[in-house]
């Protein structure tokens, strides 16, 4: 690039230390993911129950005031529980396809990683299963493509080839390499190239190196470029996590929490109807299904109460569940 190009010349920057930077960032964010799964899943209740109730204030703080914190608990983690283990094990990658672990703590990973997939295979709904293998092939798809492999080695005569290019590198430090380079180009060669802009604009200016050093500092400076981008892993579960995220605002718009297990209830002896029993001691509310007026009840009131069971969808059963349906648990409230 001669002088002409100073108006298309790119400032250099340390590719080296943001490349570091960013795997950092998304080793930390993995590492650290499971600890924040207790505010992720306090969030993802509140919002749920917000969107449930249509911005009732009032019938949000009813619920939840009949709610034990312990209670409160339960529901976030069985509510969250397919949600946890797909967490879990997106977070325990690393440690079974990262070869800079040790090999027994690899075989751990491996193990939990083989026990978590049972659980799901015995609770997730299929299509839940089959969506998440397609978006972690797509999605390690996409990191194994995007992934760079290393620049060949140079050695003292090849890499003239990378000196005689007149735009220089966009990294900081291959920028200082390339101009030292250069400038002992214009030593010994009788063409010899043009100085550009991007060589005056650094300071010091660099001074002339002999091309065997030259060499070897051009493969440390790309072998500490590629370093930080080889690490796949960590970006398909960094990516896994966020999609993850992403999912539970899916989950909070479309699928309610069960705050209280879905009842068929009689009150003073009247016609059962479906709904949730929320009973905080001796007093609480009964909240029909789907959200309605929310009665104030005491244990005293209720007359008879018969636990639902769920209808399972075509898209809601386990892989297991299809192989040998269960017996039910409860009673028909379809339509109750």
């Amino acid at each position: 690039m001669a002088r002409s190009g100073t108006a298309h010349l790119k400032p250099a920057r340390d590719l080296v230390a943001e490349g570091e930077d960013h795997a950092a960032v998304r080793a930390t964010f993995v590492k650290h993911a499971l600890t924040r799964l207790p505010l992720i899943g306090s969030l993802v209740i509140t919002i749920n129950l917000f969107v449930q109730v249509r911005g009732d204030v009032g019938l949000a703080v009813a619920v939840a005031q009949n709610l034990t914190f312990g209670g409160l608990l339960v529901v976030v983690l069985l509510n969250l529980a397919v949600y946890i283990i797909i967490g879990v094990m997106v977070a325990a990658m690393p440690l079974v396809f990262d070869r800079e672990y040790n090999f027994w703590t690899r075989v751990v990973g491996a193990a939990i990683l083989l026990l978590l997939s049972a659980v799901l295979f015995n609770t997730a709904s299929w299509l839940l299963l089959a969506g998440l293998a397609l978006v972690f092939v797509v999605i390690g798809a996409i990191v194994l493509h995007g992934r760079t492999r290393p620049a060949p080695l140079v050695d003292a005569v090849s890499v003239r080839t990378a000196l005689t290019n007149p735009t220089p590198p966009l990294d900081s430090g291959l920028r200082t390499i390339w101009a030292e380079g250069r400038a002992m180009l214009r030593i010994v060669s009788p063409t010899a190239p043009p100085v550009t802009v991007a060589e005056t604009a650094l300071d010091p200016v660099p001074a002339p190196k002999p091309f065997a050093e030259i060499a070897d500092e051009w493969n440390a400076r790309t072998t500490a470029l590629h370093d930080p981008r080889a690490k796949s892993i960590t970006r398909l579960a960094f990516a896994g996590i966020i999609g993850f995220v992403v999912l539970f605002g899916l989950n909070i718009l479309t699928q309610p929490i069960r705050f209280a297990p879905l009842e068929l209830v009689a009150l003073d002896g009247g016609t059962a109807r479906s709904g949730f029993v929320l009973l905080q001691g001796s007093g609480g509310v009964f909240v029909p299904n789907p959200f309605g007026t929310v009665e104030f009840i005491t244990a005293a009131d209720i007359t008879a109460r018969d636990l639902c069971e769920d209808v399972p969808r075509w898209w809601s059963i386990s892989p297991i569940e299809a192989l040998s349906p269960g017996a039910p648990s409860g009673v028909d409230c379809t339509g109750k």
